[in-house]
């Protein structure tokens, strides 16, 4: 189920290859495996809990901002100029696709954030060393406020280390000792490890470093298995004993672990920040998990303007109308202006570009212009050279004849 492709010389490791770590061995290759997983542990859970007696209570958080929001509703609920939507043209299909993106910013009102940073281990350091800084960033603006930390790490070392299941279904038992299989860890003595720029430095850090070998994301792991045993339940209840109603979300691998853990906290009803510049994958599906998370669940930032936020002691900033336009992230300029109001620094808008849209009537129209414009070029240009090859054939024929 792996097609093996070289790689450049640049990108090989000189190691044993990681779980998950090659772009043609990555369970990531489909992005939707990891919505099929999510919404597969979301029914096993509500199965459980059904046959504990009764579904889980909706968590308080569900609630926040639920004030602000029905009073901006009240006076601006029949109209479009502000939302967190566009409509643009599609001539091919049905008369019109809709591009959503959140609504919300960091600064709307009064959080209680935690930084998760999802498998940056030894054993994928070849593949995650260019997000190092960035996740360092946000590491040290969360340790210095005093705000949650959480750490996981992959923990598979073979079909036979006790923690069979579906993945390895999936990947299959051939070649479960070579690099085409990216399910286990293959540095053995220390590839489970937290890389140390980014890794906890006190005992009640440590105490916060998840084990991972059932699940894609953070969420749902069963059993649990933590670094330092300390009567620890799950990350959501232990998110839930600080008060958490943020996830900020760092690390790799984006197309399976963190658009799994992403969806899931979506889910239990947290505001969720991927930092685009933050997470990392090998495959060729980097972007793609990236915009249907931006488009779905989460608010996409860099991580400079997290760290800023975070540094600036979590400011409020009472919600405006309109919105903010769509974040591309690292694909659109980073030197936007402040907004007024907002924090120095422009922490919920930067990186922010305006697209512009037309109206259905016009937006056909152009593309009608567009394509016709095309056609006629291309005519042009294949009967001028069916008319070059014609003269040259007759030329031919009467240079043979003399």
């Amino acid at each position: 189920a792996a097609q093996v492709q070289s790689a450049p010389p640049a990108l090989r490791s000189p190691g044993p290859i990681a779980r998950r770590n090659l772009p043609h061995a990555r369970r990531g290759m489909n992005i939707f495996g990891p919505l099929v997983g999510v919404l597969a542990c979301c029914a096993s859970g509500a199965a459980a809990s059904g046959a504990a007696g009764g579904y889980l209570p909706l968590p308080s958080m569900a609630k926040e901002g639920e004030e602000s929001f029905d009073q901006i509703a009240a006076v601006h609920k029949d109209t479009t100029v502000g939302m967190s939507a566009s409509m643009q043209s599609n001539p091919l299909q049905f008369a019109t696709l809709t591009d959503f993106w959140c609504a919300w910013e960091l600064t709307d009102r009064k959080r209680v954030p935690a930084l998760l940073i999802d498998d940056m281990q030894i054993e994928y350091e070849p593949y995650v060393q260019g997000i190092v800084p960035q996740v360092k960033l946000l590491v040290e603006a969360f340790r210095a406020r005093g705000l949650p930390i959480f750490w996981s790490t992959w923990w598979r070392w073979g079909p036979d280390d006790g923690f069979f299941n579906t993945m390895d279904r999936f990947y299959g038992p051939i070649g479960t000792a070579t690099p085409a299989n990216a399910l286990y860890n293959h540095n053995t003595e220390r590839g489970g490890d937290v890389l140390v720029d980014v890794g906890p430095v006190t005992e009640e850090e440590r105490k916060r470093v998840m084990h991972k070998s059932y699940s894609l994301d953070m969420f749902d792991e069963r059993p649990m298995h933590w670094l330092v045993s300390a009567a620890q339940g799950t990350l959501h209840s232990e998110l839930q004993k600080l008060g958490v109603d943020t996830v900020v979300q760092v690390g790799a691998w984006t197309d399976d672990c963190i658009i799994s853990t992403a969806f899931h906290a979506f889910s239990l009803q947290y505001d969720v920040v991927l930092v685009e510049d933050g997470v990392s994958t090998a495959s060729k599906q980097h972007f793609n998990a990236i915009e249907v998370m931006r488009g779905a669940a989460a608010k996409v930032l860099f991580a400079k303007n997290v760290a800023d936020y975070i540094n600036k002691g979590l400011p409020v900033v009472a919600p405006t109308v309109p919105r903010s336009s769509k974040s591309f992230g690292g694909r659109a300029s980073a030197m936007a202006p402040a907004a007024s109001g907002g924090v120095e620094g422009d922490v919920s808008h930067e990186g922010d570009a305006q697209r512009t849209t037309f109206p259905p009537e016009v937006a056909n129209l152009l593309n009608t212009v567009i394509v016709g414009s095309l056609g006629l070029g291309l005519g042009y240009f294949w009967g001028h050279r069916r008319g070059e090859v014609a003269a040259h054939k007759v030329f031919s024929s009467r240079a043979l004849l003399f």
